[in-house]
C-alpha cells in the first residue's frame, strides 16, 4: 500500500470473482485497502462495522440494485462516497445515478475488459479526498466563532453554523429552508442579500459592515458552486462590536484630550504673554548680574512657550490617520523646512515619489526631525531627505555629531540630551508615524550623523 493514502474501500458485486478480483487489484496494485462483499446484504453487514471510506458497487444485482443499496446506506452513512459500476451507458441510468447522489459512476465493462483499474483507483482517491476536505471544512465552520450561513440569492437558508444560529436565536436545523428576512432584521437581511447577489454575479467575494440589534458586524460574501443550487453564496459574519466601541472610545478620549490641551495651553499662554511683554519692556539693565537674571527669565519664558506648543501637538497627533491623501515627499519636506529658523543650515530632497498621508502631520514629523538636527549640532548642518533603497519608506539624515545615547531611548516622552529641550519633539515624530501605521528608527548616517528611517510607507513614483 502506498504510504499516506490510508483509504479503505468496500467492493460490492453479486459475482464473487469480480468482487475479489477488483478488491485484490485495488489493494495490491494501487495501494487502496479493499474488501469484497458478495451482494447488498453482505455489504450492509460489513458497513455496520464501520471503517470504510468509500463504496464501489455494481448496478445490476438480484437482491437490490446499486441505487437501492445506496438508498439503504444513506440511512446510516449519509456522506460516504459511493461509486457506481454500471453496464448501462444510457443517459437514463446516468441521470438516475446523479439524482441519487452517487459520487461518480463508471462503465463496468470498461473497468473489466480494458483493465482500467487505475482509472477506478483515481476516482476512489478523488472522491475520498473531496469528502475528507468537506468534513474538515464543515468542522471548521461548525467550530468557528464567526457566524456562517449558506444562502441562495433569493434568501433561502441552506445551512447555518451554531454561532450564526445562536445569533438568530434558533436551532441550526430549524433555520434550514427558512428565509433570511424572516429570522433577522428585514432591512439588514435585504442589504446582505444584495451584497451576496453582487458577489455571485461578479464571481468575486465582497465585504460590508452593518449594525444589527445594537451589535456591529464585518461581513464577507463568498460565491459558492453548489450542486443543490446554481446561485448560492456563503455569508461569513464577524462580530466587531468590541473593536468599534474601542475605536469610538479612543476617538472620544482623543477629543477630550485635545480639548483639555487647548484649554490648558490657552490659559497658560495668557499669563505667559503678559510676562513676555513685561520682559520686553524692561530697559537694558546696567548691572551685569541683573542682565543675566533678565536673560534667564526670557529663556524660561521661551521654554514654557515651547512646552505649551509641544503638549498641544502631542494631544493632536495621537489620532489614527483615516483619510490619507497622495502628496509628494519633496513638497512635504520643502513646506516643513520653511517653518525652521536655520540660516546656517541647508536641506535637500530629490524625489518625485508620492505617499498617502495626512500632509499636515507628516510636515510636523519632518519639521521636528529638522529642528532636532539643528538643535543637536553647532554650526552649519546639511540635512538630506530621500527614499530608502527598499522603497518601503524614506529617511532624514544629517552630517552632525551623531547619536548621543541609546537610539531606543530618544523617542521616549520627555527624553532630551540638550539643556532646555522639552523632550517632546521625537515623541511627536513617533506618534505621527504610528498614526499612519509606519515605523521610525534611528541609526548613524553615512557621514557619522543621525539618520532617521521611516518604514512601512506605501510610495508611488
Amino acid at each position: 500500500m502506498t504510504p499516506g493514502n490510508n483509504i479503505r474501500t468496500l467492493v460490492v458485486d453479486d459475482s464473487d470473482f469480480f468482487a475479489e478480483m477488483t478488491a485484490d487489484t485495488l489493494t495490491q496494485q494501487h495501494g487502496i485497502e479493499s474488501v469484497a462483499a458478495n451482494g447488498a446484504t453482505e455489504a450492509l453487514d460489513r458497513l455496520d462495522g464501520g471503517g470504510f471510506d468509500c463504496v464501489v458497487s455494481d448496478y445490476e444485482m438480484p437482491e437490490m440494485d446499486g441505487l437501492e443499496l445506496l438508498e439503504e446506506i444513506r440511512e446510516t452513512n449519509p456522506s460516504i462516497p459511493f461509486i457506481l459500476l454500471t453496464g448501462r451507458g444510457d443517459e437514463e441510468t446516468a441521470s438516475a445515478a446523479i439524482a441519487a447522489g452517487v459520487a461518480d459512476y463508471l462503465l463496468k465493462l470498461e473497468v473489466v475488459e480494458d483493465k482500467q483499474y487505475g482509472r477506478l483507483a483515481n476516482r476512489i482517491k478523488n472522491v475520498v479526498s473531496q469528502e475528507r476536505t468537506r468534513k474538515k471544512f464543515e468542522s471548521l465552520v461548525a467550530d468557528s466563532p464567526d457566524g456562517i450561513v449558506h444562502l441562495t440569492t433569493d434568501g433561502t437558508i441552506l445551512s447555518v453554523n451554531p454561532s450564526m444560529a445562536s445569533r438568530l436565536g434558533a436551532d441550526p436545523d430549524a433555520l434550514v429552508g427558512r428565509e433570511l428576512g424572516e429570522v433577522m432584521d428585514s432591512e439588514a437581511a435585504s442589504q446582505r442579500l444584495e451584497a451576496g447577489k453582487s458577489a455571485v454575479e461578479n464571481g468575486a467575494a465582497t465585504r460590508s459592515e452593518d449594525a444589527v440589534g445594537g451589535r456591529h458586524y464585518h461581513n464577507q460574501y463568498i460565491p459558492v458552486d453548489s450542486h443543490r443550487k446554481a446561485d448560492t453564496f456563503q455569508l461569513v459574519s464577524r462580530d466587531i462590536t468590541e473593536r468599534v466601541e474601542r475605536q469610538r472610545e479612543l476617538e472620544r478620549q482623543n477629543e477630550r484630550l485635545e480639548e483639555f490641551a487647548s484649554v490648558v495651553s490657552h490659559d497658560l499662554r495668557n499669563p505667559l504673554n503678559v510676562a513676555q511683554g513685561a520682559v520686553d519692556l524692561l530697559s537694558e539693565p546696567a548691572d551685569s548680574e541683573e542682565a543675566e537674571l533678565v536673560a534667564k527669565i526670557d529663556r524660561s519664558l521661551d521654554r514654557m512657550g515651547c512646552i505649551i506648543e509641544d503638549v498641544l501637538a502631542l494631544a493632536r497627533q495621537g489620532r489614527t490617520v483615516s483619510d490619507p491623501q497622495a502628496t509628494e515627499l519633496s513638497t512635504l519636506a520643502s513646506t516643513a523646512w520653511t517653518w525652521i529658523e536655520a540660516e546656517q543650515s541647508s536641506m535637500s530632497v530629490e524625489s518625485s515619489a508620492e505617499l498617502a498621508a495626512d500632509s499636515g502631520r507628516v510636515q510636523d514629523l519632518l519639521a521636528n526631525l529638522f529642528r532636532n538636527a539643528i538643535e543637536h549640532n553647532d554650526g552649519e548642518v546639511e540635512i538630506e531627505v530621500g527614499l530608502l533603497e527598499s522603497r518601503d519608506g524614506f529617511y532624514i539624515a544629517d552630517n552632525g555629531a551623531g547619536v548621543d545615547g541609546d537610539a531606543d531611548d530618544v523617542f521616549e516622552m520627555g527624553y532630551s540630551s540638550t539643556e532646555g529641550g522639552t523632550g517632546f519633539g521625537l515623541a511627536i515624530v513617533e506618534q505621527v508615524a504610528e498614526a499612519h501605521g509606519w515605523e521610525v528608527s534611528l541609526i548613524e548616517s553615512d557621514s557619522g550623523g543621525a539618520r532617521f528611517e521611516v518604514t512601512d510607507v506605501e510610495l508611488h513614483d
